[in-house]
């Protein structure tokens, strides 16, 4: 047979367990939107920078061409 204690305030420490766990997954979430924020800003920049760099070697070739 099997014997059961029933805690004082346990109720509040389930409670209050769960709630815990929603947070926690709730600011794994965040983190996750974060990330994937801070990988498609690095994207941008990235696409940016290609594009300013091929920009930048066209003035250059501009430059070195003899005006008529």
């Amino acid at each position: 047979m099997s014997e059961y204690i029933h805690l004082i305030g346990a109720d509040d420490v389930k409670s209050a367990g769960y709630t815990m766990r929603a947070a926690a997954q709730d600011m794994n979430r965040a983190a996750d939107n974060i990330n994937q924020s801070v990988f498609q800003m690095r994207q941008n920049l990235n696409d940016f920078l290609i594009e300013f760099g091929e920009l930048v070697k066209r003035l250059e070739s501009l430059k070195e061409e003899p005006c008529s």
